[in-house]
């Protein structure tokens, strides 16, 4: 017989979690938390700490942890998953979430800048993977999800390191899931489309007209929301993704698979 535990189940699982203190991190750390896991919270400062704290601080530290750690440096991402380690004995589960942006034309925009967003957002991935999956790989289980972007297939203007940076995430994801299939390790990713967070608050309040045409071109009228990432987040790190790897999944609200424009406009619509 077949159970919702049985199947998504997360009941006890360790979850490192980094970006936490973020838009998408921090809903995926308490969604974790209310299904039974345990988050172990990756953040940069003691800031993102404390406000990953003040939020889900209530879980207590049987059920939650934080650490700090630059996600660019290899002995700090280290360090980072023998502290998780050595508090809960185990890495079942890691959600790359952090990340950045520089929104700037190619042009004008430095390299040094260019790198900063690569580092950021597809070397920590890297590192990340490498060091909680060596408990991964030590325990002969795990599952890893990275928080992709609709953008590595919809190309963006002022867009390029941040939309490179991504490509190279899910291709990181299918080349890594490839070599340790075999090794009980899932790998895989999420792409969602505009969400409003801290990354990109921001240009949207400074550009509402452009906000607004983008809500416009999603098929579904509608900008993304964090909760909504919850669910297919969730079904990755379960058991019943036993079969499923290397894979990116698109939570785009239909961005994806087309766009609302047409000739005739009366035709389209509720």
């Amino acid at each position: 017989m077949y159970t919702l535990e049985q199947l998504y189940g997360i009941q006890d699982n360790v979850i490192a979690v980094t970006g936490a203190a973020g838009g998408i991190g921090l809903e995926l750390c308490r969604a974790i938390l209310d299904l039974g896991g345990k988050v172990a919270a990756v953040v940069r400062s003691g800031r993102s700490r404390d406000k990953v704290l003040e939020a889900l601080g209530d879980a207590g530290e049987e059920r939650l942890m934080c650490c700090l750690a630059d996600l660019t440096d290899e002995e700090a991402v280290k360090g980072a998953m023998e502290q998780i380690y050595g508090k809960f004995g185990t890495i079942d589960g890691l959600v790359n979430a952090a990340g950045m942006n520089i929104i700037e034309s190619l042009d004008e925009m430095s390299m040094i800048d260019f790198q900063k967003v690569m580092d950021a957002n597809f070397t920590a991935v890297v590192l990340c993977c490498k060091y909680a999956g060596h408990y991964m790989l030590q325990a002969g289980k795990g599952r890893i999800v990275n928080i992709s972007s609709m953008s590595t297939v919809k190309g963006k203007a002022f867009y390029t390191a941040y939309a490179s940076s991504k490509a190279a995430v899910d291709s990181f994801t299918r080349a890594l899931a490839i070599e340790w299939a075999r090794r009980g390790i899932n790998v895989n990713s999420i792409a969602p489309s505009m969400i409003v967070t801290d990354i990109n608050r921001r240009q949207i309040e400074e550009n509402p007209d452009s906000y607004q045409k983008r809500v416009e071109s999603i098929p579904r009228g509608c900008p993304g929301r964090t909760e909504w990432l919850v669910s297919p987040v969730i079904m990755l790190l379960s058991p019943g993704s036993i079969h499923l790897t290397g894979q990116t999944i698109f939570v785009d609200g239909g961005c994806t698979a087309g766009d609302t424009f047409v000739m005739e406009t009366r035709r389209f619509g509720a």
